[in-house]
């Protein structure tokens, strides 16, 4: 249904711990930024939160690694950061969020639902 969040959509799904070359690339583009690269190799809490809340909800196309897979090739087809920057929404700084949000969306072909931290 269009519009609907999906979150959360096993609550019994089991997170496989990666290592060696599938780390690596984990953690070189999609990395933990409070854990040193020694402690998220130990503690993958940061990859088995994101699946849990995100990849559960494809699991009939995609299973783990083929989520994360396609998370990391859409992190390279649509940078973010290059396209807010290109917009004057730069880390660290505050904004007018509606003023925000049109040219990022039309942009990327959606309106992104961001929040603050």
């Amino acid at each position: 249904i269009q519009g609907t969040v999906l979150n959360n959509c096993d609550s019994q799904a089991k997170y496989t711990t990666v290592t060696d070359d599938k780390f690596d690339k984990r953690d070189k583009h999609w990395p933990d930024l409070k854990l040193s690269k020694a402690d998220a190799l130990k503690h993958q809490d940061f990859w088995e939160y994101q699946f849990k809340k995100h990849g559960t909800c494809c699991a009939d196309l995609f299973n783990e690694e083929k989520y994360f897979d396609l998370a990391l090739g859409l992190k390279d087809r649509f940078d973010l950061l290059t396209t807010f920057r290109s917009h004057g929404i730069i880390p660290r700084s505050t904004h007018l969020l509606i003023k925000s949000l049109k040219p990022s969306g039309q942009s990327l072909g959606v309106i992104p639902n961001l929040y603050c931290t």
